[in-house]
């Protein structure tokens, strides 16, 4: 709460002959400093994957990112698709749709600290229940409880073993997009 200063006497000076000639004032003066809490510039997720044949050979890749977060954070990731689709409608016996794996993993400043965890692309949907589904808030997301200013060594990843679905897929160029999100948490 902001007060206005002011002294309870008055002072005079030396040369008048009263007294007091000189009053002690104390002014306390507090701040602080919000949290700042981004993508490091230059170090957003970014980028894009191709897999021929991912059904045969399965995939594995990692997109690194840095945060610039000076107290805890959360990571959150949201999945168009809740798998790779491929348009079209798919004949008896096939599918459109390959299921495949999302990790998170944060590291902390020093890498002392860091959050890991895996969900199925199907559960990353709005609506769906992984425990970093997205968007990021001061509640959802998976949460680095330090800092992590400049940190190398956060990424998400993105993986799958060779495709034994119960149904085989259609040929086609199969794709997801998944958006990941940051926010403060206090």
């Amino acid at each position: 709460m902001a007060c206005p200063v002011r002294a309870q006497t008055t002072a005079y000076s030396p040369d008048s002959g009263r007294t007091p000639n000189q009053i002690v004032l104390m002014v306390p003066v507090t701040a602080s400093v919000g949290g700042r809490c981004g993508f490091a510039d230059g170090g957003a997720p970014d980028g894009s994957y191709h897999q021929d044949n991912f059904d045969e050979t399965g995939l594995q890749h990692q997109f690194a990112f840095m945060l610039d977060c000076t107290g805890p954070s959360r990571v959150a990731v949201v999945s168009q698709n809740g798998g790779m689709l491929t348009p079209g409608a798919a004949p008896a016996g096939y599918a459109t749709k390959a299921p495949y794996d999302v990790t998170l993993h944060l590291v902390g400043n020093g890498g002392a600290t860091t959050a890991t965890a895996t969900c199925a692309a199907d559960t990353l949907p709005v609506g769906a229940g992984c425990s970093f589904l997205g968007p990021a808030s001061t509640s959802q997301g998976l949460r680095l409880a330090s800092a992590s200013t400049l940190q190398s060594g956060s990424y998400l990843s993105v993986s799958a073993p060779p495709y034994s679905g119960a149904a085989a897929l259609v040929t086609g160029t199969y794709s997801d997009v998944l958006t990941v999100t940051l926010s403060a948490s206090p």
